[in-house]
């Protein structure tokens, strides 16, 4: 009994020296500091949400604009004679009864060069019309014209050659007609003179048409008519006039 009380007392002893023993200190922790909250972002304007098409959605076709038909140039048209003509008109009494005297050839040779930009830059070439080819409703008279007053076995052509144009727009479309004045020389044997001709054209992209007419006098010329007794009051007035088609070279 002894011993056990005497171990109890050196277990108190031990607790007793452990409990005044200075306790290990407890490791020091450095204090986080809190950051001071933040105030949160203005809060920005999204952008328009852009529409994604669906996967399985074809995108929509862009229309392609319409196309624009080239713009025309200057383009060269040649006087056609299969489809043109030139003439000239005057009047007389045959055996007492008024005639009007047609002459018609068509063999007329010439070009037209028209600047659709700008058709007041329109030219035209010298134009040469075949006077051995004037044919009328008489034979006789054929003859006498181109012996006596074309004189056409030494003078065959007759020659006119533009030197103005006047009254052409600024611009215009194939299908236009147009009307303007056409200033030149004329030359029919050996004498020129000025004319002005009266135009009418209708304009196409790959062929134009038309008509030029004039009037002179027989006097200007020295145009004589032979005296015959079938033949009187032939007119001073000459009408000349010019039919065309040209095409697109």
């Amino acid at each position: 009994m002894k011993t056990l009380h005497m171990s109890g007392l050196l277990a108190a002893v031990a607790l007793i020296a452990t409990a005044c023993s200075p306790m290990p200190a407890a490791p020091t922790v450095a204090p986080t500091q809190v950051p001071a909250p933040t105030q949160p972002p203005a809060p920005t304007e999204a952008p328009a949400p852009t529409a994604i098409p669906l996967a399985t959605e074809a995108p929509a076709a862009t229309e392609a604009p319409a196309a624009q038909p080239p713009a025309m140039q200057t383009a060269v048209y040649q006087i056609n004679p299969s489809a043109s003509e030139a003439s000239f008109a005057l009047n007389e009494e045959l055996m007492g009864v008024p005639t009007v005297v047609v002459g018609v050839t068509p063999k007329v040779a010439g070009t037209i060069t028209v600047d659709w930009n700008n058709p007041a830059n329109t030219t035209i070439s010298k134009l040469e019309i075949d006077a051995t080819d004037f044919k009328t409703d008489n034979e006789r008279r054929n003859g006498a014209i181109h012996r006596f007053v074309l004189q056409t076995g030494q003078y065959p052509t007759i020659e006119f050659e533009p030197t103005a144009l006047e009254g052409l727009p600024s611009s215009a479309k194939p299908g236009d007609l147009l009307n303007f004045k056409v200033t030149g020389n004329l030359k029919i044997r050996d004498i020129t003179n000025p004319v002005t001709f009266d135009v009418a054209v209708t304009a196409g992209e790959d062929e134009i048409s038309g008509e030029a007419q004039t009037v002179i006098t027989r006097a200007a010329y020295q145009l004589s008519i032979p005296s015959v007794p079938i033949v009187a009051n032939v007119t001073e007035e000459v009408t000349l006039t010019l039919k065309f088609v040209a095409a697109r070279q």
